[in-house]
């Protein structure tokens, strides 16, 4: 009941914007169960958002377990990513904004985040020998693309199905062109290890 309740608070007022008040009145709960449970509104956020990137890692590594080629399996990540944005849209922008903020609780979950999908997508290239650089950059290049979106469908509000597959398409360009990219003037991609 209060993530729900924190869940349609943040989602209408902004996380720095909305009081441990305003999840009691949306989770029909009384201050004392809150806090029995809770220590303060950022607690909550945290839960909800480790719910978010829990179901992102989760999708990343089924992925990655299912596909060979390390571009489907970035793919897959870029599709996982994209769905949790279109089915939680506006709170993906807020909690995911918050994130954005060395301050923030958020922020070291977001950075573990961040080293568990590269450590998977390492390991699940592991023959190509792919410097892990080159996975973080990938992923840091689908938040902001993913941040875009929700900002012009009204910071998340209204995520067209449109947007998304625009979305998609761009960074499935990104990644071919990062990972399998080739030719005059492009330069290699850089191993493991490689300085």
């Amino acid at each position: 009941m209060i993530l729900q309740g924190a869940a349609i608070v943040f989602a209408d007022k902004g996380f720095r914007g909305s009081s441990v008040e305003d999840i009691l009145v949306a989770a029909n709960i009384s201050r004392r169960t809150f806090y029995r449970l809770y220590k303060s509104k950022e607690e909550v956020a945290s839960s909800l958002y480790q719910i978010g990137t829990g179901r992102l890692l989760e999708g990343c590594k089924a992925a990655i377990r299912e596909e060979k080629d390390p571009l489907r399996q970035i793919e897959r990540c870029i599709d996982a990513h994209l769905e949790n944005a279109g089915a939680f849209g506006r709170l993906v922008y807020v909690l995911g904004g918050e994130a954005q903020a060395r301050e923030s609780l958020l922020y070291e979950q977001r950075m573990e985040t961040h080293r568990a999908l590269v450590s998977a997508l390492v390991e699940g290239a592991s023959a190509r020998r792919v410097e892990p650089l080159v996975f973080q950059a990938l992923i840091i290049a689908l938040e902001g693309v993913v941040r875009v979106v929700l900002e012009t469908g009204d910071e998340g509000r209204r995520v067209s199905s449109a947007a998304l597959d625009r979305a998609r398409l761009v960074m499935k360009r990104i990644v071919a062109a990062t990972l399998v990219g080739s030719g005059q003037g492009v330069p290699p991609l850089p191993g493991a290890g490689d300085a």
